[in-house]
């Protein structure tokens, strides 16, 4: 008897069927089978309120971590040197014995965290913090004795309380 010669095809091969995947859009086959790409219709706004077709659902609020909510509030904080009047206050900054600002920057948590500090200062704290926010672009918090943001904002509140005149 002869044994059967190694064809290079599995004898399991005849048992498979295949079995073609279904088509996205079975209506875009073209007449010798090969596909054929469909865009589907996309009607532009001034025509869609023309015709009274709605539009595409509005997007539900997500929930969204609290790094980014933080970021988002303070890019609505931020605004120009030069859109800040420059008048009198209700609050004053005295400066240091040596004549500076008394502007610090701690850097805690082993360098991840930057922190700008102001002290050395009397009269209306939340307006002091409001200005602070509007400089820097940052949440300001309030201890008792200093004023904290983080980053690193020492040569801009500089500037600011210059052009003060403090």
């Amino acid at each position: 008897s002869q044994s059967p010669k190694s064809t290079g095809i599995s004898p399991l091969a005849d048992k498979f069927v295949h079995v073609p995947r279904p088509q996205r859009f079975p209506e875009a086959i073209a007449g010798n089978g090969a596909p054929v790409k469909v865009i589907p219709p996309v009607i532009p706004l001034f025509l869609r309120e023309k015709l009274g077709v709605p539009g595409p659902a509005a997007a539900r609020g997500r929930n969204l971590p609290e790094n980014l909510k933080r970021k988002r509030r303070e890019a609505s904080l931020l605004r120009p040197l030069d859109e800040l009047s420059s008048g009198p206050r209700t609050f004053r900054v005295a400066r240091s014995r040596m004549g500076n600002f008394p502007i610090y920057t701690d850097i805690r948590n082993g360098g991840s965290k930057v922190v700008t500090i102001l002290r050395k200062y009397t009269g209306d704290v939340p307006a002091l913090a409001a200005e602070l926010e509007a400089v820097t672009g940052k949440e300001v918090t309030a201890y008792h004795g200093r004023l904290e943001m983080r980053g690193r904002h020492a040569p801009v509140i500089a500037e600011w309380l210059g052009k003060l005149g403090f």
